[in-house]
């Protein structure tokens, strides 16, 4: 995973991963609920929290994250380790990209979201002028640990939120991973076992495989943006009030809308009942020309045009430029209407 050792296994955390290297000073971030689960090994370093949310994945928190690092005295041998969901990890990463110009760290995703995706793969970022990860860095991890067992302190609502992630990459990875997935239940990853951590395994072998071929996400990576482009405009305009995950499920259906040029497919309505059997939204009052201008201002958008992943089938994801617009705003108002 570009150099970047992963660690999966249940117990990991309350059982204590080795004490970090500290040469050169260490910071331990994390959010006032997942500072929890910081190893009782990792303990005696300084600590970073923040305010738990989106919100916090902002440029005046990642000040204040690079402050902190520096009034710990962490120098460029030195270490930060996040601990808690993707917005920790985020900016965690992305503060370890700057400080020194660069220092190690390691990701300890306690959220479902930031065990699939969010602490794998060395994107890092934080959201400025209403947009999502508008500001951010290729920097991987050195370590990434991965405890099924945080997700049994999980939310329900982010324990489903998560699934949609899950989800994704099961589309991507093709038929037989898709068809695992919808048998699968909040339930059975709240109990945080083995079975969590089979699906853990499977979503994490399917995005390092894409990530070793395209770490800067020039060519095959770009396919794990799947349901993101029109999730991250949806994100942004409901900021607070959609989780990433809702959000992602909403462009999941999109993408399969725009792949079909038509409506109602067996997959799209597969898809619908999935979602609504997780308790995840399948239609939202917002208005198509909006989320397409919030559209506009994604970060992968180029040469004036719209770029799209699109769902034909499990399996079969395909990556297409100068999507029209009119397409677009099409297949948002079909699905956000719920029709």
């Amino acid at each position: 995973m570009n150099d970047s050792t992963l660690n999966l296994a249940c117990g990991l955390l309350s059982e204590g991963p080795p004490p970090p290297e500290t040469r050169g000073g260490a910071l331990v971030l994390a959010d006032t609920n997942t500072a929890a689960w910081i190893p009782q090994t990792w303990t005696h370093l300084p600590q970073h929290l923040i305010e738990p949310g989106e919100a916090s994945k902002s440029w005046d928190e990642l000040g204040r994250l690079l402050t902190a690092l520096d009034q710990a005295g962490v120098d460029r041998d030195g270490h930060l380790l996040a601990v808690g969901g993707g917005v920790v990890t985020d900016l965690g990463g992305l503060a370890a990209s700057l400080h020194r110009r660069g220092i190690r760290w390691t990701a300890v995703p306690t959220s479902l979201i930031g065990q699939v995706d969010a602490a794998v793969g060395g994107k890092t970022a934080v959201n400025l002028g209403g947009g999502k990860n508008t500001v951010g860095s290729f920097h991987p991890p050195a370590q990434v640990l991965v405890d099924p067992r945080a997700l049994t302190t999980l939310a329900a609502e982010h324990l489903a939120s998560g699934l949609a992630e899950v989800l994704k990459t099961a589309l991507i990875a093709g038929a037989e991973s898709y068809a695992s997935v919808r048998n699968l239940t909040p339930q059975v990853m709240a109990q945080g076992g083995e079975a969590a951590a089979e699906v853990l395994s499977r979503c994490l072998a399917t995005k390092t495989d894409l990530v070793q071929q395209d770490l800067y996400d020039e060519g095959p990576r770009q396919l794990l943006n799947l349901g993101h482009t029109f999730g991250h405009a949806l994100e942004s305009l409901r900021l607070g009030a959609l989780l990433h995950g809702e959000a992602v499920g909403l462009g999941l259906l999109c993408a399969v809308r725009l792949a079909a040029g038509s409506p109602d497919t067996a997959l799209e309505t597969e898809l619908r009942e999935l979602l609504c059997g997780w308790g995840l939204p399948v239609q939202q009052r917002l208005a198509p020309a909006a989320v397409l201008a919030a559209m506009g201002r994604d970060k992968k958008r180029q040469d004036g045009g719209h770029t799209a992943v699109l769902l034909h089938a499990p399996g079969r994801v395909v990556l297409r430029s100068a999507v029209p617009a009119a397409a677009l705003e099409a297949a948002l108002g079909a699905v956000l209407a719920g029709t």
